[in-house]
């Protein structure tokens, strides 16, 4: 099991960067990298760019994102299953 230490802190973590990513994206649907890129540096401010690809690979490895390579964006994933499952 995990267990946070000390020196972590929860505003910069995978999961919350995640959550941030996917709350965008169900009210939006379709985001260029641009754009969630500037999204994480306004809510997450210090150290955004060490997290930022973890999130998307965590919420792309569960599921919940798609990428288009021409048009470099994500699209919300809904494969008819649970969408709050996350």
């Amino acid at each position: 099991m995990l267990s946070p230490t000390k020196h972590l802190d929860l505003d910069r973590s995978v999961l919350w960067v995640s959550s941030i990513i996917l709350s965008e994206l169900k009210r939006r649907r379709v985001l260029s990298f641009e754009a969630v890129r500037k999204l994480i540096k306004r809510r997450v401010k210090d150290d955004n760019d060490i997290v930022l690809i973890p999130a998307l690979s965590f919420l792309y490895l569960v599921g919940r994102l798609d990428y288009h390579i021409k048009t470099d964006s994500f699209e919300y994933a809904d494969h008819g299953g649970d969408a709050d499952a996350i």
